[in-house]
């Protein structure tokens, strides 16, 4: 009878999919084999960086950027630029910039989408490539 009167807390930022895997990380440091994961899709990888970022778990952190980085393509490579920027991955960050730099043929895309959202570091990176 006493869980009745524990009081209960709602995290509104973390779906309960997310919460979960992270909560088995946080009780046995490993993390699960995909086929135990429920979404192992880019956007449940980018929640789960969200909430290591917010929790300061820095191992799951780790983990999250290497798993965004296994999915990165012409199509994600500036949305995952734009959440290492945003959760501080510098690693991802490096891995991004220098994956559109290097590819000639979708430079044009990706430097739309970060003149769209106003970072200007990558831009300027960019522009020194090109340049240099």
């Amino acid at each position: 009878m006493s869980e009745a009167t524990i009081p209960c807390i709602t995290l509104h930022e973390i779906t309960p999919a997310t919460f979960k895997v992270m909560l088995r990380f946080i009780y046995t440091d490993e993390w699960p084999g995909e086929d135990r994961l429920e979404d192992s899709s880019a956007e449940m990888f980018q929640d789960l960086l969200a909430a290591a970022d917010r929790y300061a778990l820095d191992r799951l952190k780790v983990i999250c950027a290497q798993k965004l980085w296994e999915k990165v393509s012409v199509d994600t490579v500036a949305t995952t630029l734009g959440w290492a920027e945003t959760y501080n991955c510098q690693e991802l960050k490096n891995k991004c910039i220098d994956f559109f730099v290097v590819e000639e043929n979708f430079k044009d895309h990706v430097h739309r989408w970060l003149c769209a959202t106003g970072s200007e570091f990558p831009i300027n990176y960019c522009r020194a490539q090109k340049e240099g």
